[in-house]
């Protein structure tokens, strides 16, 4: 799926994906962070959406798991975890100390942001995306983006000067 076809698709689908995730969550702001999760992660793979039998299917269930997820989240309290220690953390001894720990803080931080700021500054950031293709993807406004964009960058040097 090129990136028109996944746009087109994005448009015609998101009134519904975003409809069952309110059901499901019973917030607005909840079911908005679910679906654009969802449309993220079917980003990433949309070159392998036409080899499913029905990506509208695909999408209602990443869209409901995502949805199981934070329902989950609201149920139970995450435990702290010691200072300094990743999860799944692949890098290798010889990296320095302080690099490790800079690369720590700054996952950590990252992970903090809103869903949706966190989602935006990773297709900006990571993926090299514009304004205006976020926001046919996101199937959100440029003034939306820019505005997520704007508030995650600013939590981002809040966090660095109390470092």
């Amino acid at each position: 799926m090129d990136i028109r076809e996944f746009e087109t698709w994005v448009r015609r689908l998101r009134p519904s994906l975003l409809s069952a995730a309110r059901r499901m969550l019973g917030d607005e702001e909840d079911a908005e962070d679910a679906v654009q999760d969802a449309l993220l992660k079917l980003w990433i793979v949309r070159d392998r959406l036409t080899l499913y039998r029905s990506p509208d299917a695909l999408a209602t269930v990443v869209v409901r798991n995502l949805c199981l997820s934070r329902l989950r989240e609201r149920q139970t309290e995450a435990l702290p975890l010691p200072e300094g220690l990743e999860i799944g953390s692949s890098q290798s001894a010889d990296q320095p100390l302080e690099e490790r720990e800079d690369h720590a803080w700054l996952c950590r931080t990252i992970r903090g942001l809103p869903s949706a700021q966190m989602t935006i500054l990773k297709m900006s950031q990571a993926e090299g995306m514009s304004n205006q293709q976020i926001a046919r993807v996101l199937g959100i406004t440029e003034t939306s983006v820019r505005t997520a964009l704007c508030k995650a960058r600013h939590k981002l040097l809040e966090e660095l000067k109390k470092r």
